[in-house]
C-alpha cells in the first residue's frame, strides 16, 4: 500500500486529489493539510511514501515546506 500525504490549502482540490488517488487500489492517503507547516508535522509524525505539495500554501509554501521535510531526512 503506498501511503500518501495531501497537502493543499483549497479543500474542494483537495478533496478531489484525495479522491483521485483513493481510486487506486493501491494508495491511502493517510492525512490531509491545509498549510505548509502542517504537511511537515504530518511528515515527521506518519513518514508516508508519498507528499503531493501545493506550491502556494499560508504558513509555509511547498517549497519551504519541502525544504523542510528534506532537512528532517525523510525524502531524499
Amino acid at each position: 500500500m503506498i501511503r500518501v500525504i495531501v497537502a493543499e490549502d483549497h479543500h474542494l482540490v483537495g478533496q478531489g486529489i484525495r479522491a483521485l488517488l483513493e481510486r487506486a487500489h493501491d494508495i491511502e492517503v493517510v492525512a490531509e493539510a491545509a498549510d505548509g507547516q502542517k504537511a511537515v508535522e504530518l511528515v515527521e509524525r506518519l513518514a508516508p511514501d508519498v507528499l503531493v505539495l501545493d506550491i502556494a500554501m499560508p504558513c509555509l509554501d511547498g517549497l519551504q515546506s519541502l525544504a523542510q521535510v528534506r532537512a528532517l531526512g525523510v525524502a531524499t
